[in-house]
């Protein structure tokens, strides 16, 4: 009977032991794939946005340029 326990007690020690050992190799393998996915976001293009720079002159403008970051 005592043997079965230290046997069962081994079995469920080695049976932990294992899980920890995935676990631990598991976790730094999916961070490296969620921030790999991170990374292939599409770059926004800015935008340009002309506005004259007297209501009287409308043939002179000035561009102003905005990029989103």
């Amino acid at each position: 009977m005592k043997k079965d326990a230290i046997s069962t007690g081994l079995f469920i020690a080695i049976g932990f032991l294992c899980v920890a050992i995935v676990i631990a190799v598991l976790i730094p393998v999916v961070r490296e794939v969620i921030d790999a996915t991170d990374d292939n976001k599409p770059t926004i293009p800015g935008v340009t946005f002309i506005q004259p720079l007297d209501s009287s002159q409308t043939a002179t403008a000035r561009v102003l340029t905005h990029t989103s970051v």
